[in-house]
């Protein structure tokens, strides 16, 4: 054995010995035996012995095949993290592109907003915009078209980002305040102009913008006014008294006939408007409503201070991604306008969360149907999920509603959902609540969702498809959109102070347009 380490390694050797002590097997097992075998030799034990023996040596040739298995694929992984290095770098250096395009469409759409206060004798003008991110969908302008006529617009595409910004500058680009011969056009005209332009150039769906016009008289005080679909404006008087103006007609680019009519207000000395984009009212249970801002406007804030404080007010319980928010005060009284469109070092430092796209999913399993809520859902699913809905439980004996993956739900998608619990008590289930919607229905005096969480979490089958979306029928989406209002209105007294202002302009729209 000694002269086979030197000389020989590779073969196993099994010693065959009439020695049959146990050192003597110690001794050669130590330099290198397979085996020890004493004579005379037993067959049975000798094909044993040469049994395992050649098992041990297939056992090395494996793993000596693993072990070069193994160096090719590190090998192998190692060019694959090489390859993801590559394109990390080529993502980051794209993202790095994509961010100062944005940076510079920033720069861009802040010079489509004006850009100093005009002089207006006994007016006073305060303005506040911050876009959501780098660029937004949000729009203002304040244009002197006259010695005696001044025009205030105020504008909200539908969506966020880049696609929310292409709207807004499509609508400023499109912006015809006078005809051809310079003669004034009237706030009804100027939006039914917009609003043919915009569905004819817009097909996609989804797309659409809320709009205000005022054409103020600034030697008389009257203002005539026009809404696209935009929340209700907001006029006070110094004595306290204040009045919603609601819109007068559809959203731009969604009804190629559409109609607007045209309030008139007569603004006195001291009387305030504010023009507001839905931004400034949020839409968490944490947000400020109307009354709120109804009360704040007339609560003796200074002008200058008012718009400012607003925004605080609209942002200061936001945790996910904020909506762009722009104001417009108009007072009848002397002093200086200020104009501001530039964040704050402190906001521009606020990091702001990313917010998921909503995802709305279905599937059935036996006789139990399932919807997922994923993402950030607002009204636009409503009716999708309603519709689903009605149809799974017309069908099967119970359908459960996973919120795992939900982040955020708006008031409409809220009332409805509150709609479907009970329209079927006995067969709708809630489950996997995140926190933070849980403390929405809390908030919200849901209890009847709240009541049919379920005990046990169902597994979600393995193939989900997406709810059927249909293209957005406006009225319908209206009659939702008051139907799921009403119904948190119902549900507690400080749910009817929130959002009564909300079921009345639905209402008044409805009733319009009936």
């Amino acid at each position: 054995m000694k002269w086979a380490q030197e000389h020989c390694p590779g073969p196993l050797w099994i010693v065959l010995s009439g020695l049959e002590t146990f050192d003597a097997a110690v001794d050669a097992l130590q330099l290198g035996a397979f085996d020890y075998l004493g004579k005379p030799p037993e067959v049975q034990r000798v094909r044993v012995v040469v049994r395992n023996a050649l098992e041990q040596i297939e056992l090395v040739r494996e793993r000596k095949r693993l072990y070069e298995q193994i160096e090719r694929s590190n090998a192998q992984l190692a060019e694959k993290v090489e390859q993801l290095e590559q394109v990390c770098r080529m993502l980051e250096e794209q993202a790095a592109v994509i961010q100062s395009d944005l940076d510079r469409a920033e720069v861009i759409q802040h010079a489509l907003l004006p850009q100093e206060p005009p002089e207006i004798d006994g007016w006073c003008l305060e303005t506040l915009y911050r876009s959501g991110s780098s660029v937004g969908g949000d729009l203002y302008d304040v244009i002197l078209l006259d010695q005696q006529h001044m025009g205030l617009v105020i504008a909200d595409a539908a969506g966020h980002g880049v696609a929310a910004a292409m709207l807004s500058v499509l609508l400023k680009l499109r912006l015809n305040l006078t005809d051809k011969a310079g003669t004034l056009r009237m706030p009804s005209q100027v939006l039914s102009n917009l609003n043919r332009r915009l569905h004819e150039t817009v097909t996609a769906p989804g797309a659409f913008i809320t709009a205000v016009y005022v054409l103020l008289n600034r030697h008389t005080g009257q203002a005539r006014i026009a809404s696209a679909g935009h929340p209700p404006c907001i006029w006070t008087t110094p004595g306290g008294q204040c009045q919603l103006l609601a819109h007068t007609g559809p959203a731009l680019g969604l009804e190629a006939d559409a109609r607007y009519e045209e309030r008139e207000v007569q603004l006195a000395v001291g009387d305030r408007l504010l023009l507001y984009t839905d931004g400034v009212l949020g839409s968490g249970a944490e947000s400020i409503t109307s009354d709120e801002l109804t009360r704040t406007l007339c609560s003796g804030i200074d002008r200058a201070e008012l718009p400012g404080s607003l925004y605080r007010a609209a942002t200061q319980k936001i945790t996910g991604e904020r909506d762009d928010i722009t104001m417009i005060l108009l007072e009848r009284g002397e002093g200086a306008s200020h104009f501001d469109d530039t964040a704050s070092p402190e906001e521009r430092l606020t990091p702001q969360p990313s917010t998921t796209q909503a995802q709305l999913l279905y599937a059935v399993r036996g006789e139990q149907a399932f919807i997922s809520i994923a993402g950030n859902v607002t009204w636009v699913f409503s009716q999708a999920l309603l519709d689903t809905a009605n149809t799974l439980l017309e069908r099967y004996n119970k359908l459960t509603i996973d919120l795992a993956a939900c982040e955020y739900m708006d008031s409409t998608c809220l009332g409805t959902l509150h709609e479907i619990v009970i329209s079927r008590p006995d067969a709708v289930y809630l489950q996997r609540m995140p926190t933070n919607i849980r403390e929405l229905f809390e908030e919200l005096s849901m209890g009847a969702v709240l009541s049919h969480e379920s005990p046990s979490n169902d597994p979600l089958p393995d193939l989900m498809e997406p709810l059927p979306q249909k293209e957005i029928d406006v009225a319908r989406q209206g009659a939702r959109m008051l139907s799921a209002h009403e119904t948190l209105a119902s549900l507690s007294p400080e749910n009817r102070e929130r959002f009564q202002g909300v079921v009345d302009s639905l209402r008044a729209d409805l009733d319009r347009k009936r």
